[in-house]
């Protein structure tokens, strides 16, 4: 089963919780292992809370697709954003940056595309593995 959705958000912080709810909401319904959607959800709040702060348009949009073994998120940013060329992940212990670093340790992709339309951050969670650990218990 795939379901896919679409979302145009206010660039305001109270936005982002909203989205971590319906991501957590869909993948709870479709029965994603909790390890993955955790992973998940704290990403797309980093995703989310990156665009609220760099958007100079007053919005973003949010795709999700989550399947049987996997969860794709996109994150646009449609303002002058940042260029991912640019980017240093450098790790937790930087003040400035550690929300990508955190976004590329939960999944298993982490891409930054700047486009005409914005700055797209893509996410890709699979947890085809944790479904086969939780089989063989």
């Amino acid at each position: 089963m795939l379901v896919k959705m679409q979302l145009s958000l206010p660039t305001e912080a109270r936005y982002v919780g909203m989205m971590r709810n319906v991501a957590n909401c869909v993948m709870s319904d479709l029965g994603v292992p909790e390890e993955a959607s955790d992973d998940i959800q704290l990403a797309v709040t980093e995703a989310c809370a990156n665009a609220v702060r760099h958007s100079d348009v007053g919005e973003y949009i949010v795709h999700l697709a989550v399947g049987d073994e996997q969860c794709e998120v996109e994150v646009v940013d449609m303002g002058s954003g940042f260029d991912p060329q640019e980017i240093e992940l450098r790790g937790e212990d930087v003040e400035s940056g550690r929300g990508l670093w955190l976004m590329q340790e939960l999944v298993d992709e982490l891409h930054f595309v700047r486009a005409d339309d914005g700055t797209h951050v893509k996410l890709r969670k699979r947890w085809g593995d944790l479904l086969d650990v939780a089989a063989a218990r």
